[in-house]
This record gives structure tokens, C-alpha cells and sequence, in this order.
């Protein structure tokens, strides 16, 4: 008997060890004293890939499009946009573009209730390399069409894996961009009890214009911000001397007056097919995709949920836009509070001085180019862009500390976290370098301090200046 069990038993751990069942674990458990808690960086809007009948001999990659997809799509509306000026016929013009968009967009619409259609998928996998500290981070990438709090349960599960996997206690999170909404929404259902310390990187917390003003159906073009947009953010974006080329012939085309005659011709062609172009494509393609509603801020909500889902909308979707909306956005401050109160160093980096996209009538707003400063910042009081405060300003919540921007620009007393909320002029969105690694690494190291904040270090006070040229972020003077 004793010869059958010892048998048994050992027939068992064969199984198991050759199957590699405990193998992971007995790993994982072990408890990591390195001091670097792993970094998980919540990747922004297009972080992971969608596909179409993935894993079929019909998968197609939906988002983000291959360039063929663009150059197939400019190829069909380059000789119809050159026919709409001449002719002004914009109904056949509308009657090109709809279908021709949305052969490459239309099956990234969600199914009415918000949840994505069966057919699309991502194929994102969970880390299994150790591998973890302040050079090193995990990489949580999500549909950006799904519902803020579905990714939140992702990004819990993704944590307790991580956790798991390095044998620590708490992992360090470093929000980008949309990553930010992930984050809240994390927050907002899971807490922060293990999260050791957080930086939003240029995150529409509190939403963004362009979201906005889109989905109350209003679009604009105007000359003066398409130039400065031009000259902001083509040096950023792509090699100096091809943006000083370009640049010259945007100034050739502004000085001559043509740059006026074409955006006065592509407004009227708007004017004229945005009805349309928003009955028959935006709305279907987007009405349902709760990752973008959670960008819309709260003064366009009511008549942006009025525009996109009419009068009798989903009942399931509108409660799942609600509940982001109320419980998370509208929140912001009571939740960044409550983190900061939890005992975690909370950074936001909030960028400025960039031209906002030239798309919508909100182009006078300051932004990091996509999202508006007011947002990223959760609240600071900021001028239009190229405008100060004004002579005389003063704080509008004055705590004895100063918090008004070098330039009269930024008051950030009315931010829902003014004593950890950075400024960053000059920043593209979220567009780093070197500097921006050192400034991280920085407070990363010294999240033991419970009270890291914008007095903690001389070299980055709370207004800084983006030194492109020498990657380096250095105080504002």
C-alpha cells in the first residue's frame, strides 16, 4: 500500500512538473527586496491593435490602419475633393466620401450597447519576463473604444499579473495620454492600495475640446491656427529641415493668399457636406464607442449625448457613458484627492504653448496640440493661446504659494492638485525625450516621500520649459 501511494504520488508531481504548472508560481511567490517596484506604463488611444476575423484568412488589421489604407483612401478622394471647388456639386462629393472612409473606418463601430462586434479583437498577452525597475516597464496596451471601466478590470487583472510575476507588493504606474481615463477609471472601482506612486503624462482627465465640439457636430477650420499649428508642431513631429521646407512653402502659400482661398473653398465644402458626413458616418461609426465619450468635458455632455444618440438612445450605453461621466470624470479631483491622501505621490504633467487641432471652433485654446491645458491639469485657469492673464492678475485661490506661471499664462490655484501638477511649454503631446526620462526617473526614485511635490526639487519647480534641442526639461525663467 505504502508502494502505491509513494508511486501515486510521485506519478502526480511528474505531471504536474512536466506540464510547468508550478513552476510560475513557485517563482512569482518568492518576494522581491530590489526597491524598484515595477513600472506599468497605460499606454495612450491606439495602444494596441484591432483586428478583424483575427486569426482567419480574412484578418485584417482596423486600427491603426496600414498606410496602404491611406494611400488607397487619398488615392479615391484626391480627384473628387479637386472636382467639389470646381463644381460644387457636394453632394456627389459626399456621396465619394462616406463610403470610401468608411470602408477603412465603418467596422470600428461598437454594437449599440457599446460592447465591440465579435469580429473585432485585439490580441494583446499578459508579460512573462521578471524583468522590472526604473529602467524597465510593462506595457498595458486596450481597445480604445471600450468601456473605461471593462479596461479597468483589464488593467486590475494586468496589475495582480505583474505583481505576481515580480514578486512585489505594488507596481508604479505611468499614465499617457488616454492611459489617464484607464487610470481614473481604475482608481475610481479598484482604489490604490496597490499602486506605489502615479504620473498622468498629458491625459484628458477632464476630457478635451476636440471631442467636444466634434460631437456636438461642430467643425471649423481656421487659416491663422492651421499656420501656427503648421509651425508648432511640424518641428516636433518630424525632421527639422523637412519642417523648415515645409514651413516655407506654408509661408509662401499664407503670404500670397492662396492658403486663405483653399481654407475659405474646404470650409464651404464642409459647411456643406458635415450633415451628412455626420449622419451617415460619425454618428454610426462612433455614437457607441464609450472610450471616446469619456473625452467629451462636462460643459458639451448634455448636448453631445442630445447630437449623437438622439432621442431615444441605448439604454445600456447611455448608462455605461453616464456612470464614466458622473462617477469618474466629474469626480477627477475628489479621486486624484483621495490617492494623494491614500499616501501616493500623484505627478500630472500638463503641456502648453502648442496650437490645439485646427479642426474645431475651440482652436484659441492653449493644449499640448490634442489635449487642452484646462483638462490635462484639472482645472488650472489659463489664458487663450499667445494671451497672458493680464497685468494685475492675482490668484484666484491664493494659499501663500506662487503659482502663476513665469510668463502670466497659468494660474494653477485652481487646479484640482496644485502642489503636483508640472507644467511642461512647448510639448507636443506627449511627444518626450531624454529630459522627460530623467524627470520621471526622478520622482520615481523618491516615491517613498509621501510628500513629493513641486517644491521637492529645485531643478524642476512647477513651470518648466521643454529644451528641445538639448532634451533637457529646465525651469522657466
Amino acid at each position: 500500500m505504502k508502494r502505491f501511494i509513494k508511486c501515486a504520488v510521485s506519478l502526480v508531481l511528474v505531471l504536474v512538473l512536466s506540464s510547468g504548472i508550478v513552476l510560475y508560481p513557485a517563482a512569482a511567490s518568492q518576494q522581491c527586496n530590489c526597491g524598484e517596484e515595477p513600472i506599468i506604463y497605460v499606454a495612450a488611444l491606439g495602444s494596441a491593435t484591432l483586428y478583424q476575423n483575427a486569426g482567419t484568412e480574412n484578418e485584417k488589421v482596423l486600427f491603426r490602419p496600414e498606410t496602404s489604407a491611406y494611400v488607397k483612401l487619398i488615392a479615391k478622394l484626391l480627384i473628387p475633393l479637386v472636382s467639389v471647388i470646381i463644381t460644387k456639386d457636394y453632394d456627389a462629393f459626399a456621396d465619394k466620401l462616406i463610403p470610401a472612409v468608411g470602408d477603412v473606418f465603418g467596422p470600428l463601430a461598437n454594437a449599440e450597447n457599446g460592447d465591440s462586434t465579435a469580429d473585432v479583437t485585439t490580441k494583446e498577452e499578459l508579460p512573462t519576463d521578471p524583468t522590472h525597475g526604473f529602467d524597465y516597464s510593462y506595457y498595458f496596451g486596450y481597445d480604445f473604444r471600450a468601456d473605461p471601466l471593462v479596461v479597468a478590470k483589464d488593467l486590475a487583472a494586468y496589475i495582480d499579473h505583474v505583481l505576481e510575476l515580480t514578486g512585489h507588493e505594488k507596481v508604479r504606474l505611468r499614465a499617457s495620454s488616454m492611459g489617464g481615463v484607464m487610470t481614473m477609471a481604475y482608481f475610481e472601482q479598484y482604489g490604490c492600495e496597490k499602486i506605489k506612486s502615479v504620473i498622468f503624462q498629458n491625459c484628458p482627465i477632464s476630457g478635451t475640446a476636440v471631442a467636444g465640439d466634434l460631437f456636438c457636430g461642430r467643425v471649423e477650420i481656421n487659416e491663422d491656427s492651421l499656420y501656427r499649428y503648421g509651425a508648432t508642431a511640424l518641428p516636433t513631429i518630424m525632421d527639422e529641415t523637412l519642417a523648415r521646407f515645409l514651413m516655407v512653402i506654408i509661408d509662401l502659400l499664407k503670404n500670397t493668399g492662396i492658403l486663405g482661398t483653399l481654407i475659405d473653398a474646404v470650409n464651404r465644402v464642409v459647411d456643406n457636406c458635415a450633415g451628412r458626413v455626420f449622419d451617415e458616418l460619425l454618428i454610426p461609426v462612433f455614437k457607441a464607442n464609450c472610450g471616446i465619450w469619456s473625452f467629451v468635458p462636462d460643459e458639451y455632455y448634455l448636448d453631445a449625448k442630445k447630437y449623437m444618440l438622439g432621442d431615444n438612445p441605448n439604454a445600456q450605453l447611455e448608462a455605461r457613458i453616464d456612470y464614466y461621466h458622473y462617477n469618474v470624470q466629474c469626480k477627477a479631483g475628489e479621486i486624484l484627492n483621495g490617492v494623494l491622501d491614500s499616501g501616493v505621490p500623484v505627478m500630472i504633467v500638463a503641456a502648453y504653448g502648442v496650437q490645439r487641432t485646427p479642426l474645431v471652433p475651440t482652436w484659441h485654446n492653449d493644449s499640448d496640440g490634442t489635449v487642452d491645458l484646462k483638462y490635462s491639469s484639472v482645472g488650472a485657469t489659463v489664458a487663450p493661446l499667445g494671451e497672458s492673464l493680464g497685468s494685475g492678475y492675482k490668484p484666484a485661490n491664493p494659499d501663500g504659494h506662487a503659482h502663476v506661471s513665469p510668463d502670466n499664462h497659468i494660474d494653477a490655484t485652481t487646479c484640482a492638485l496644485p502642489e503636483n501638477t508640472w507644467f511642461v511649454k512647448d510639448m507636443m503631446h506627449c511627444t518626450t525625450h531624454d529630459g522627460h526620462g530623467e524627470f520621471y526617473r526622478w520622482f520615481f526614485e523618491n516615491d517613498d516621500n509621501a510628500d513629493l511635490n513641486i517644491f521637492s526639487n529645485k531643478d524642476y519647480p512647477q513651470f518648466l520649459q521643454n529644451d528641445i534641442k538639448n532634451q533637457k526639461l529646465v525651469p522657466q525663467k
